[in-house]
């Protein structure tokens, strides 16, 4: 956790210098240099939120992340009805960003790919689930949205 919190402060940094030489040499300053700086400011804001909300969990309450791989690897229970749970049972609020993150990739994948097995079996096509998983915001791999490909390789 300490590495992140350098590297993290490490960007931060960059960002500041490479801001105040946008703002010093506006002559030499492209669009590429402000929306970097802006994109940072932006990714910044979401990674601060996600480790507030990280650091909120209790240290000595039960271990969230094997209650969440347990609910859906061992119990069969979807995503979304983990996050669900989490909150009835253990008073957790997280979403679905947060979920991925806890559980980690190869969980993540994992109840990615069963899910998409399931629906396949119902005759659901890469393209609908690919609608189906953005329009309930699971983050995608590659890419800001699925799409019926990445499903594709995503289940192959």
């Amino acid at each position: 956790m300490d590495k992140m919190r350098k590297l993290f402060e490490s960007v931060d940094a960059c960002a500041d210098r490479l801001e105040e030489l946008n703002s010093q040499f506006t002559d030499l300053a492209s669009d590429s240099t402000r929306q970097s700086v802006e994109s940072w400011r932006n990714l910044k804001e979401s990674v601060l939120f996600d480790h507030t909300e990280a650091s909120k969990t209790p240290a000595e309450g039960p271990d969230i992340k094997a209650i969440a791989i347990d609910l859906l690897e061992n119990q069969g229970h979807g995503l979304e009805d983990v996050i669900d749970l989490l909150m009835s049972d253990h008073s957790v609020e997280i979403d679905i960003k947060g979920l991925a993150q806890l559980i980690g990739k190869e969980a993540y994948i994992a109840a990615l790919r069963r899910d998409a097995a399931d629906l396949l079996s119902n005759s659901i096509s890469y393209n609908q689930i690919a609608s189906l998983w953005n329009d309930l915001d699971r983050p995608a791999f590659g890419g800001e949205n699925w799409t019926g490909r990445s499903v594709s390789i995503l289940v192959e």
